[in-house]
């Protein structure tokens, strides 16, 4: 039987002046040796003065960690249209990441508006996942927000980070419900809920993230305490989100 791969979906690197978090290329990698994850998948904090910097140091360790570390392209679509458009295109075409973030609460962006749109006409473009903020921070963090982007760019694989988290964890479940190109990650929600979308949308459309490193060990257990089959596990664990972002995993 072949191994059954572990993926973090959503995790972090450098420094985040918007909440006050730093995690260290050490922490992140000791983090994943601890709980023997597999790969992860990276990105700056939003609150970077110059993310340009941290996309360059994700693939500094992707290139040192081949198949195991993967970047994730995060920056401010309120900055300038010509720098923002030109970033993402080189995280994309020359460094290899897997997808595009929009952090509704770090950035101050709502997913219905015209910098959004912006955001999503690249992912389409580059043909690659977007992975988006919900849960605190609404208005702008609100799931129910993402479903007109799911419902105009089909093709566009949308990762709701957090699925909601604790309050909103019903409107991700609608959101997913109702569009099949949305996915759900689970960072930040109760076990409970975790097990109730993994049942009601499926274990192929539920990935698991930590999003920082002192979180690992509590997201953890709450799949291990969830009784998920086989199957289940070994889609919400790894295989989900090596599926949505076409992940070349080192095994």
């Amino acid at each position: 039987m072949p191994k059954m791969l572990k993926i973090d979906a959503h995790t972090h690197l450098g420094n985040c002046k918007t909440f006050g978090v730093r995690i260290s290329e050490d922490e992140l990698l000791k983090s994943m040796d601890d709980y023997h994850i597999d790969a992860s998948i990276v990105q700056p904090h939003p609150g970077e003065d110059i993310p340009e910097n941290i996309h360059d140091d994700i693939a500094a360790l992707a290139e040192k960690y081949p198949g195991r570390i993967f970047g994730l392209a995060s920056m401010n679509p309120h900055f300038d249209r010509k720098r923002y458009t030109k970033e993402i295109e080189r995280c994309i075409r020359s460094l290899h990441f897997v997808g595009i973030k929009l952090h509704t609460f770090g950035h101050a962006i709502s997913p219905i508006s015209e910098r959004a749109t912006m955001v999503f006409d690249l992912a389409r473009d580059l043909n690659v996942p977007v992975m988006i903020h919900t849960g605190p921070g609404v208005p702008f963090s609100l799931p129910s927000l993402c479903i007109t982007k799911a419902s105009k760019y089909p093709t566009v694989p949308i990762i709701l980070a957090h699925s909601g988290a604790i309050t909103y964890v019903s409107e991700a479940y609608v959101a997913a419900h109702e569009y099949q190109n949305i996915f759900l990650e689970t960072s930040w929600c109760a076990a409970h809920r975790i097990q109730w979308l993994i049942t009601e949308i499926g274990p192929d459309r539920v990935m698991f993230g930590s999003d920082i490193p002192s979180n690992m060990p509590v997201e953890i257990t709450k799949y291990d305490t969830i009784n998920l089959t086989a199957e289940e596990s070994r889609l919400t664990r790894g295989k989900t989100a090596i599926n949505v972002f076409n992940l070349k995993v080192k095994v």
